[in-house]
């Protein structure tokens, strides 16, 4: 294993401004890049206030080492306009460690350079994983809490029978993933009114948790 500053670099945007961003990306040197699809959760209203558009959305992942991170976001921010109607936001994760063949990598193709983004961890990435259909129910209470919107990844869950035995519960196969981005001074309450009406007690047997971020461009 190997410790060192890195970043999970993640932009959530319409599909054009995510290719535009993969090859920024690539252009400094990052290979290692993840597209995902998802959707908004933006309402119709705040869709039609702040010109958001469509609610499909893409993500990209990459890890990089935090120099190069913070070269990306800046990028992202001036070139893809973020923050402007119709763009997206874009953030980073601290990642403590990992396998020494990775981040081997990720230094050797890391971008020596002043860093393009100071560091203010205002916000956090607060993750609820619920049954298929829930995902409303999640950004109801959270809106509630003071988040925002968020963004839905379907997933499947892979079985451990073990694991229901454990904590005697059946959970649907098809689950859904819900990534807000809060102000921190609201990690505590979203993440709380999130667990009382999806938690693990409820129908969408909901698993709700948080990471911090480092930085972020495209939010007010």
């Amino acid at each position: 294993m190997h410790d060192g500053p890195y970043r999970l670099l993640l932009l959530i945007a319409a599909a054009p401004l995510v290719q535009q961003a993969e090859e920024m990306a690539r252009s400094l040197g990052v290979e290692d890049i993840h597209l995902m699809k998802g959707r908004g959760t933006a309402t119709g209203e705040i869709k039609e206030l702040f010109g958001l558009g469509s609610s499909d959305k893409t993500i990209l992942a990459a890890l990089t080492d935090a120099q190069t991170a913070g070269i990306l976001l800046g990028t992202f921010g001036k070139r893809l306009y973020l923050g402007m109607p119709n763009t997206g936001i874009a953030f980073t994760v601290p990642v403590s460690g990992g396998s020494r063949r990775l981040f081997d990598y990720v230094d050797m193709n890391s971008v020596q350079g002043e860093n393009g983004m100071e560091e203010d961890r205002n916000y956090t990435l607060v993750v609820a994983i619920v049954n298929q259909g829930c995902s409303d129910l999640v950004m109801e209470a959270a809106r509630g809490a003071g988040a925002r919107g968020g963004t839905v990844l379907h997933s499947r869950r892979l079985e451990s029978g073990k694991a229901v035995r454990i904590f005697k519960i059946s959970i649907q196969e098809e689950r859904e993933t819900v990534l807000i981005l809060v102000r921190s001074s609201r990690r505590r309450d979203v993440m709380s009114a999130i667990n009382s009406s999806c938690g693990p007690d409820s129908d969408c047997q909901g698993l709700v948790f948080s990471m911090p971020v480092a930085s972020t461009q495209g939010l007010g």
